[in-house]
């Protein structure tokens, strides 16, 4: 401590020094600046004042010439006398402007700067008007006989700026028997008032010329010599306005804070005018700080040159006692240091001499082994801490490592003082010194114990399932591998059985993830209990459990297993009371008659455990050969389905509808068939169950919406107009994308959207009813029409019936292929007809293939129809010809057939 305050000591007494020199520069500074600025700035004002003086006597000389010329004008003796004549009306107002026109006009002429003029008689009257019209006129003229000059103005005109000057004419005895008005051009004087002078010395500064008694002011000023009339000071700024009012001839304000600097006064040669010259008051600051800038640049130089020198000369003195210091300190705090790292590292540490003796631990080395460091100290690392069985190895390797490389670094056992074990990470350092020679060795280890569980767990999630520690795939793949090589060798078959638990989705939706979670690990349990000790039981995932099975003497005994299973899964399974019953489907493949592959095997487990939940559930099934084809076929059409759109496979039939009555084509059902490369064409019942399987039903949807709307767009452009009927899947209607997808089919077409029906089968709409509602409202405000297809088939709702936004119901071939024979099928169509009518719905019934059937339907008021009796399904182009024969209802079903 007292080596750090001798340090700062120091230092601040080299910062006093460097101040006080500072402060000396800056009051030197200060005391030079103030008389200078004050001589700078009075010169400034004398010299704005001169120059206000200089441009304000020119003013003047301009106004008092022009005065001088009014006068002169006005004396002339021959007009005068005329005018005189005129007073007394002996000779006419154009006698008078006859004689007095040629020899004004001379004069004015000899004038030069004289832009026109009126002359008043002596009531007042213009009696002759020369040059630029003077409508203000009157404004100039003298008061009485006895009055001198008077001007007005200045005034913009159209010409120019224009001052008037107003002189008496009087008599050869001193009457006063008239006025003469003239207004001078201006010109002369903007250009004197924009002289060099002004503009080099005050090239901001801006002039001002006012009239005391008219109010009127004219200004000069920047940019290029701008000239404004000011018909009143209240233009101006506020500081040039109070100088031009108040006291003259003094400079006004003093430049200092920035306002305009102002000098007026008022012209001798032309009392009534005073002049001001106004320039910013930067502008007007500017030259005197340009004066100060360079002594107070060198007063601050010599300053800093001072205060630099003055510290250049202290350091040396006091860099030896603050290099002394630093030395110290440095070696406390390492030695501080090294203290706080060796005693508070979490590692164990020893220090040993160099016949590897220990002379010291820290509190690390005796918590981890138990050890006091009197009992190491004296003794050996390899003596003290390796196990005795390892002491001679590591022992020569530790050594061994340390002469070639310095150091040596190793895993392995290090004894407790209660004679455990545990493992630790170890690393022995030579530490030598400058010369080379081996000082002494440092030991540093740490206990890996907690490390070597955490991998030992991780390993054991990698492989094991982390909800019902059962064996996952990696290690099912693993323990089959091996166990399809010992089947290889010893010619006894294993059984791989499939079981995917029944009825368990249910309870995970209905009662939470939790409870299902909980179940799960119970049926582990209760499979694990029947099986031998070597099967294996492993689960793949969700619902889905593996079971292989070793040494069987035939397929005998996986048919055993397999009931085994199933009795244990049928035992309901009561969890925070309820009471579970869930069952298992099992599926069983055997090596090596039904694959000699990994993959092989689960699959085709796989597939049997599907045929076991078709015949019905909690039941087994084995791999059969024609299992392995349907699977087959299946992979085959799934693959091929994948890319059946974007290959163009896909193909679109229509079958007409048409009216019952009138045998009027009203429309067409749209039917897809998929066209395949090499099993030829495939009908919907075969592909659409397997897309809404695989997820592919809304692109194949979307596909027939657009495809379907473009060609009913097509026969409305050709004055053919046809309802377009598309059939929607359940997963369509589920999804939140429905009515934009049909909104965009119908902006891409052009369709008009009452050409455009979409048919549901009511068991979708009853799966999700509210769901489905509000999507066909959605649906139907588009302006397409609905209908609800194979109606009454299912399990019909007359309450959601009622509800939904429909126009149309369709009756089901199975009941119309009765009529009219079978009474209940008659029955049952006249109740959905009669049932129709009263809801306000139409009604097609599908599936007309007889005279009677249509005859039947007809008569019971069916609104429409579409069968084999009407057409098949067929291409377009087929439709195309239809619309050219105009035939009943019978002629078409013949044609057809």
């Amino acid at each position: 401590m007292p080596l750090t305050q001798s340090a700062r000591l120091q230092k601040r007494i080299q910062s006093f020094a460097v101040i006080g020199i500072l402060l000396t520069g800056l009051l030197v500074a200060l005391a030079t600046a103030v008389p200078m600025y004050r001589h700078a700035h009075a010169l400034a004002e004398r010299a704005l004042a001169d120059t206000a003086r200089g441009e304000a006597r020119t003013a003047g000389q301009f106004l008092a010439k022009s005065a001088d010329i009014a006068r002169q004008i006005a004396s002339r003796s021959a007009v005068r006398d005329r005018l005189e004549a005129y007073n007394r009306r002996e000779i006419s107002l154009a006698e008078l402007a006859d004689f007095s026109t040629p020899r004004i006009r001379d004069a004015l002429d000899q004038a030069g700067q004289i832009a026109g003029m009126v002359r008043f008689d002596r009531d007042g009257n213009p009696v002759l008007a020369l040059g630029l019209p003077l409508p203000r006129a009157a404004a100039a003229l003298p008061a009485s006989a006895s009055g001198d000059v008077r001007f007005a103005g200045p005034f913009a005109t159209e010409h120019g700026h224009h001052l008037l000057v107003g002189a008496p004419i009087l008599a050869r005895e001193g009457e006063w028997i008239g006025s003469d008005v003239l207004a001078f051009d201006l010109t002369p004087l903007e250009d004197m008032l924009s002289s060099d002078l002004v503009r080099t010395a005050y090239p901001a500064a801006s002039q001002v010329l006012y009239h005391r008694h008219t109010g009127v002011a004219m200004a000069w000023g920047p940019p290029a010599g701008m000239v404004a009339i000011l018909p009143s000071l209240a233009a101006l700024p506020a500081s040039t306005r109070e100088a031009l009012e108040g006291e003259l001839g003094r400079v006004r304000p003093d430049g200092a804070t920035g306002e305009d600097v102002v000098f007026a006064l008022e012209l001798e040669e032309a009392p009534g005018w005073i002049y001001a010259l106004v320039t910013p008051g930067r502008a007007f600051a500017q030259p005197i700080l340009t004066q100060l800038l360079f002594p107070l640049a060198a007063i601050g130089a010599l300053v800093l040159l001072g205060a630099l020198l003055t510290a250049r000369a202290m350091r040396p003195l006091m860099q030896r006692t603050l290099d002394q210091s630093r030395r110290l300190l440095e070696l406390s705090e390492k030695q501080r240091l090294a203290a706080s790292v060796f005693e508070g590292s979490p590692q164990g540490i020893v220090i040993m001499d160099t016949t590897h003796r220990i002379v010291d631990a820290n509190r690390a080395c005796t918590a981890m082994t138990g050890f006091s460091l009197a009992s190491l100290r004296g003794r050996s690392y390899c003596e003290a801490l390796l196990d005795p069985a390892q002491r001679d190895r590591t022992g020569a390797d530790i050594c061994a490592s340390i002469e070639r490389h310095g150091e040596w670094r190793g895993e392995g056992e290090l004894l407790r003082a209660d004679g455990g074990r545990f493992p630790a990470w170890q690393n022995i350092t030579a530490v030598r010194a400058a010369d080379g020679t081996t000082r002494h060795y440092i030991g540093m280890f740490s206990d890996i114990s907690e490390q070597r569980m955490a991998e030992e767990r991780i390993r054991h999630l990698a492989h094991h399932d982390a909800l019902t520690d059962l064996p996952n795939r990696t290690l099912l793949n693993d323990r089959l591998g091996v166990a399809m090589d010992h089947a290889r060798r010893s010619a006894q078959p294993l059984a791989l059985l499939f079981i995917d638990l029944d009825r368990f989705k249910y309870v995970n939706d209905s009662l939470g993830h939790p409870l299902g979670d909980r179940l799960l690990q119970t049926v582990a349990q209760r499979l694990r209990a029947v099986l031998r000790e070597g099967d294996t039981l492993a689960r793949l995932g969700g619902d889905e459990f593996v079971v292989m099975v070793e040494g069987l003497a035939g397929p005998e005994d996986a048919e055993r297993i397999a009931c085994k299973l199933l009795q244990a899964l049928q035992q309901p399974a009561v969890l925070d009371g309820h009471e579970l019953f869930v069952g298992g489907s099992i599926g069983i493949s055997l090596f090596p008659q039904d694959g000699d592959t990994i993959e092989a095997l689960v699959r085709r487990a796989d597939a049997a455990m599907y045929r076991a939940k078709e015949a019905g559930r909690n039941t087994f099934r084995f791999h059969t050969d024609e299992q392995a084809s349907r699977s087959r076929e299946r992979f085959e059409l799934e693959h091929g389905l994948r890319h059946a759109v974007q290959r163009g496979e896909l193909r679109l039939l229509y079958q007409p509808q048409a009216h019952c009555r009138s045998g009027a084509l009203v429309g067409v059902e749209a039917l897809v068939r998929w066209q395949h490369p090499e099993r030829g064409t495939i009908t919907p019942d075969r592909f659409i169950p397997l897309a809404e399987e695989i997820g592919l039903i809304c692109e194949i949807g979307e596909w027939v919406l657009d495809t379907a709307c473009a060609q009913a767009r097509t026969w409305e452009r050709a004055g053919r107009p046809l309802r377009m009927a598309v059939n929607l899947s359940g997963q369509q209607i589920s999804t939140d994308g429905l009515v934009d997808a049909v909104r965009g089919a119908l902006d891409r077409s052009g369709l008009s959207p009452c050409l455009l029906e979409l048919e549901i089968t009511e068991g979708h709409i009853l799966r999700r009813v509210e769901h489905c509602i509000d999507t066909l409202r959605a649906l139907k405000a588009l302006g397409i029409t609905l209908a609800i297809d194979d109606f009454g088939t299912g399990y019909s709702s007359l309450s959601y019936l009622k509800r939904l936004p429909v126009d149309r119901l369709k009756i089901d071939r199975s009941f119309v292929e009765g009529v009219p024979a079978d009474h209940d099928d008659t029955a049952i169509v006249a109740t959905i007809l009669a049932m129709a009518r009263n809801l306000g719905l139409e009604v097609i019934a599908e599936g007309v293939e007889t005279e009677d059937q249509l005859r039947h339907l007809t008569a019971a008021h069916c609104d429409e129809y579409q069968g084999y009796l009407l057409g098949r399904p067929e291409p377009a182009d087929a439709i195309d010809a239809r619309f050219s024969v105009a035939a009943g209802p019978a002629e078409t079903a013949r044609q057809t057939r």
